[in-house]
């Protein structure tokens, strides 16, 4: 029969190395867990890059929304002006030929 010391000894062997898988496996534990704060940290980061993103898009899409409109008032006095210049040239013309025909 084995010495009770060497038992011991054997025991105490197979204990140690149990315990130092177990804090192989804690240790991967505490580097998930630290690679899964960052993770969270990213993401809060992006959500928020994302939300200014959106709002910044909201302020160029409620320019261009007014640009658009002055555009469109801008169209309208150009068509004005520009019925209002042919209606001034066709009746010079007029005014031209008229004196022309009439000597």
């Amino acid at each position: 029969m084995a010495e009770p010391n060497t038992i011991l000894q054997e025991h105490i062997a197979v204990e140690n190395a149990r315990l130092d898988r177990i804090e192989e496996k804690i240790d991967k534990l505490a580097e998930t867990v630290i690679s899964l704060a960052r993770a969270e940290e990213k993401l809060v980061a992006l959500s928020s890059d994302n939300q200014d993103t959106r709002e910044r898009l909201r302020g160029v899409e409620n320019r261009v929304v007014d640009v658009d409109r002055k555009v469109d008032e801008y169209a309208v006095t150009v068509k004005v002006i520009n019925r209002i210049f042919w209606i001034v040239v066709a009746a010079t013309a007029s005014v031209a030929a008229g004196a022309f025909f009439i000597q």
